[in-house]
């Protein structure tokens, strides 16, 4: 993080922190996504590009599970999503492009399973 700049919530980030702080846990997975139209029936954040992902705030999906959902034009900020995502410990995390499903190939990857990862 640049020192110069305190980390800020995407879309939405604030709103699931503070239902959080009350005690409120989603009982769907949170959609982190990279466009305004996915995701509306989630609890979701929105990722955009005015701001780089290592300074956003993700501490509120501590524990949860999570899925990005992200289009090939994404892929430039997949991997430093998946580090910040991981770093607060969801309880899973996934990736699913939207590109690959409109082409016919897998779409889904399980990136990290707080369960799995136990049971190894």
């Amino acid at each position: 993080m640049n020192s110069l700049y305190a980390k800020r919530y995407p879309a939405y980030g604030k709103n699931l922190d503070d239902l959080r702080k009350r005690g409120l846990i989603p009982t769907k997975q949170v959609i982190v996504a990279t466009e305004w139209k996915i995701g509306k029936l989630y609890p979701r954040i929105i990722i955009t590009s005015d701001s780089p992902v290592n300074n956003l705030r993700f501490n509120y999906l501590a524990g949860l599970h999570v899925q990005i959902v992200y289009f090939d034009h994404d892929e430039s900020i997949l991997a430093d999503l998946i580090t910040e995502i991981l770093a607060v410990k969801p309880a899973t995390l996934s990736a699913f492009n939207m590109n690959a499903v409109k082409q016919g190939k897998p779409a889904f990857k399980l990136i990290y399973s707080q369960s799995t990862m136990e049971a190894a």
